[in-house]
């Protein structure tokens, strides 16, 4: 694998993990948020922050599938 891929691969990986470990963080304060509020406002932000990381961890995925792939082929 060139060094310019590897190095790119390096940080796709370190941002994929920034998004698993954020996503991770969200989900434990939809858990905690307290029982039988009415704070579905939060809860609501709460979702749409979560979705949006996940869309962006699969496009992540994706671009590491897609070099590695890549590198399959040489």
């Amino acid at each position: 694998m060139p060094l310019a891929a590897s190095a790119n691969l390096d940080g796709l990986y370190a941002k994929q993990q920034l998004l698993e470990h954020e996503t991770a963080r969200l989900e434990q304060q939809i858990m905690q948020l307290p029982q039988g509020t009415c704070d579905h406002d939060r809860q609501y932000i709460l979702d749409l922050e979560i979705r949006a990381l996940a869309e962006e961890a699969a496009k992540l995925n994706a671009s590491i599938s897609d070099i590695l792939e890549r590198d399959l082929q040489r």
